[in-house]
């Protein structure tokens, strides 16, 4: 029972492994296209995410960090109590952003962090059955 359990929880941390690289690759390659549009919208002069465009530039790492910045933004401002402070500190946006172009910034980073989560679990299980 034990070896199953280590076998299993050793195929799924390999699985999510390689699951959450693969939504790294399309967040920062096919993704991100709409993603600089959702990023346009909302990056007001003078905001966190305006800044950190020019900070973190065009390459992976920097296209990675925007996009983990607009999936912030949707993400905090839907908490109770500080969730507008927090987003007003990011950017603001100017009307209604389309669902479809919110969807391309939230389900690959969302699927990314839930293989990170996924592997984090999966290790914790092998060092405790182990």
């Amino acid at each position: 029972m034990i070896e199953k359990l280590t076998v299993i929880s050793a195929f799924l941390g390999i699985a999510s492994m390689i699951g959450g690289l693969l939504g790294i690759l399309f967040t920062v390659t096919v993704a991100f296209s709409r993603i600089r549009v959702v990023e346009a919208k909302i990056a007001e002069p003078g905001a966190y995410l305006d800044m950190t465009k020019t900070l973190w530039g065009d390459g992976p790492w920097g296209r990675w960090i925007r996009a983990m910045n607009v999936w912030s933004f949707f993400t905090y401002r839907n908490l109770p109590v500080i969730g507008s402070k927090v987003a007003s500190r990011m950017g603001e946006e100017d009307g209604a952003t389309p669902r479809h172009l919110k969807l391309w910034a939230l389900i690959p980073v969302t699927s990314t962090f839930a293989c990170a989560m996924i592997l984090t679990v999966s290790a914790i299980i092998m060092v405790i059955v182990e």
